[in-house]
């Protein structure tokens, strides 16, 4: 995911979709900030720490409680690494590999470079995921018509599993999420596909994730509402239709594409959600984005916001958070650009920290810019944050 986070910035231009017969949600009387005084806390530090010169923070932090009562995070890149500790606030690095995909040649096969970028578990032991699937056709001989990443980009969301608490996963057998409904010669000269799952969070006996796609074929790009009925059924995600969950991914490799249906993408989600928390004093859920810069807000580096839900279907106006350098900044002056912002409460009831009080912490990942260019000297950092309620 070196490169793929421009699909945020790609995201954020495209005109907000409504999903029928639902309106924005309310504004809920809460608001979120940085504490007064908070400064960022390094939680991985590149320069000591990495495992390797890629060893970098990649992708939104996920963590979850093992079955000893040990906090599993993740937050790598490609080669997934877990960090580990007897808390959110004491979690150390591994160089243990936790799962890497075969860089395979064949699309077909969505193992070419995977990121582990959702995690839930009922007991700590048996874990269940989704994988962020990139296929790069540029790296195959000619399987691209053009040269560049980005032009060459095809993504796919599958299902992972790990029966010993995170230290090793599968991908196999191979089961698909989301998926679009072509093959990835199609479209060419884009990224194409479902991108960047939020976190799983549970309501109702149900599991939900918030899935990007950039769209395409009769599918148009935003945020779709993904659910599960059986967590432990992979082949049960479902997407949200504008109606109901009737959405089943179809391998556009093994199955008759005239069965694919489009998912209806969320108003007022323009973008990857790095996380999705439940705020148990107001019982609303929280969305955290990271976004490029805003001409029209006057904003020219970026920032991150927020938005508030009752169901996960409604969303309120975004809100900002905290205005700094993202990753898509265009400024050659930053020394520091940021991205994969998630919300995590140390003190959640939930395994899976699914839930915060009104004291959490802002998860990101900030990367040093030199000569306007991004590498690998990215650190994973945090900063608190307090939810507070509006005077009437």
């Amino acid at each position: 995911m070196v490169e793929r986070t421009i699909l945020a910035a790609t995201l954020a231009a495209l005109p907000l979709l409504a999903v029928p017969h639902l309106s924005f949600a309310q504004a809920p009387g809460y608001r979120v900030e940085i504490v007064p005084g908070a400064t960022e806390e390094t939680v991985y530090a590149w320069s000591r720490q990495r495992c390797e010169e890629w060893h970098i923070p990649d992708a939104p932090l996920r963590a979850f409680r093992n079955q000893n009562g040990a906090v599993v995070a993740f937050a790598s890149n490609y080669r997934n690494r877990a960090m580990a500790g007897p808390s959110l606030d004491r979690i150390g690095i591994s160089c243990s590999v936790s799962f890497e995909a075969k860089s395979s040649p064949d699309p077909s096969e969505f193992s070419d470079k995977n990121w582990l970028t959702a995690t839930w578990t009922s007991d700590g032991r048996d874990v269940f995921g989704l994988m962020h699937a990139e296929y790069h056709a540029d790296r195959y001989g000619n399987a691209c018509r053009f040269k560049d990443r980005m032009s060459c980009w095809y993504n796919v969301v599958t299902a992972a599993h790990s029966t010993d608490g995170g230290r090793h996963f599968s991908a196999e057998p191979r089961q698909l999420v989301a998926a679009p409904a072509f093959r990835q010669d199609v479209g060419q000269g884009r990224h194409r596909g479902f991108f960047n799952p939020s976190n799983i969070i549970e309501r109702d006996g149900a599991w939900y994730a918030l899935i990007a796609t950039t769209g395409g074929e009769g599918q148009k790009g935003g945020v779709c509402l993904f659910r599960s009925t059986d967590i432990k059924d992979s082949a049960s995600w479902r997407a949200f239709d504008g109606t109901d969950y009737t959405v089943r991914a179809v391998d556009p490799y093994r199955e008759d594409l005239s069965q694919a249906k489009p998912c209806q993408p969320l108003k007022g989600l323009p973008t990857t959600v790095g996380s999705v928390t439940k705020h148990e004093p107001s019982g609303l859920y929280l969305a955290v984005l990271h976004l490029g810069p805003d001409p029209s807000q006057g904003i020219a580096g970026g920032r991150v916001a927020y938005s508030w839900s009752a169901d996960l279907l409604r969303w309120s106006p975004l809100q900002t958070l905290v205005v700094h350098p993202t990753m898509w900044s265009k400024n050659c002056a930053d020394t520091t650009r940021y991205a994969y912002g998630a919300v995590a409460d140390p003190d959640s009831t939930s395994r899976n920290f699914e839930t915060t009080g009104d004291e959490a912490f802002l998860f990101m990942t900030r990367m040093r810019v030199k000569d306007c260019k991004l590498g690998p000297e990215r650190d994973l950092v945090r900063v608190k944050i307090h939810i507070v309620k509006d005077q009437p």
